[in-house]
């Protein structure tokens, strides 16, 4: 689509402007065949670069290498639709170290691929000990919602942005219990993180859907508490339950709740870029080529209603 997002409309987020692209896909490896077999299915394909290298650790030479096969694979991508990086290993709410070799990679895949944006999430993945040495906690751990902690990613966003000027956004975690005694809610410590760093917003209604099942809280007046015209992007997916509780598994279509928070969602954010549907590949057999398509379409419907 050739319409932009100018840096003016949302309170100088960024100096160029934002494509607005459409309705994409999060690339997974059941993918390769399917954007080949219907590739005007989306408008755009979202990738996690760590997939595409192995990480042999922070200080170790020649640290991130990269796989010939999947770098083909996303080569061809690249080739044929617009990219945006929806990244796991930014770290953000890592107390003590932040990964500045891990940043330095992302500045040369910037230069290579030409994200129209990128992205984290408010949460950490990487633990240290008293020597230094990471280890990786195995899922997107959430950040106490404190003014010390929004000081801390915040610095860490500002040199995001130093280092790599493609505009950045910050998506809204998944939590299984409730912390106590923090200084701000989520969508304040959001609202704040974004007027502080002038970072994006990647409002995941799934992620939203989820707290609402298991905390017992009104999804829409959670959307509704934040600074919507910060929302460059939209996450929708699907989960399931496990041990008592609803999680964020990725797993298949879309539930009907989720499509109702889209539609009530799009008229309320007048900056939005793209929605983006995503599932695991362990869950291709629930959607197929068939299931896949009929999602895109459903959020291309949605999308086509309020962003033309």
């Amino acid at each position: 689509m050739s319409q932009v997002i100018s840096s003016a409309r949302v309170g100088h987020l960024y100096q160029q402007t934002i494509p607005q692209l459409g309705v994409g896909l999060l690339y997974n490896p059941s993918l390769e065949l399917y954007l080949q077999a219907c590739p005007d299915s989306c408008d755009y394909v979202e990738i996690i670069p760590d997939m595409f290298w192995t990480d042999r650790g922070n200080g170790q030479p020649e640290r991130f290498e990269e796989i010939e096969s999947w770098m083909n694979v996303l080569d061809k991508i690249a080739a044929h639709y617009p990219l945006t990086s929806h990244n796991i290993s930014y770290s953000l709410g890592s107390a003590g170290i932040f990964d500045k070799a891990y940043l330095e990679k992302m500045k040369e895949w910037h230069q290579r691929y030409g994200f129209k944006w990128h992205s984290d999430h408010l949460s950490f993945v990487k633990v240290h000990n008293d020597q230094q040495e990471e280890h990786n906690a195995g899922l997107a751990v959430p950040v106490p919602y404190d003014y010390e902690v929004l000081d801390m990613i915040g610095g860490r966003i500002n040199a995001i942005k130093r280092a790599i000027p493609t505009p950045f956004l910050v998506e809204n975690n998944v939590y299984f219990i409730d912390l106590p005694d923090q200084e701000l809610s989520e969508t304040a410590f959001l609202n704040e993180l974004s007027n502080d760093t002038s970072c994006g917003l990647l409002l995941d209604i799934h992620n939203v859907y989820t707290n609402a099942v298991n905390h017992h809280f009104d999804p829409k007046e959670f959307i509704t508490q934040l600074q919507l015209d910060k929302v460059i992007e939209i996450h929708i997916a699907g989960g399931n339950e496990l041990g008592g509780m609803y999680t964020d598994s990725h797993a298949g279509p879309c539930p009907p709740a989720v499509w109702d928070l889209l539609d009530y969602t799009l008229p309320l954010v007048p900056n939005l870029c793209g929605i983006t549907f995503e599932f695991h590949e362990s869950y291709f057999h629930l959607l197929q080529f068939d299931g896949i398509t009929r999602e895109l379409n459903r959020a291309k419907a949605a999308w086509h209603l309020y962003h033309t």
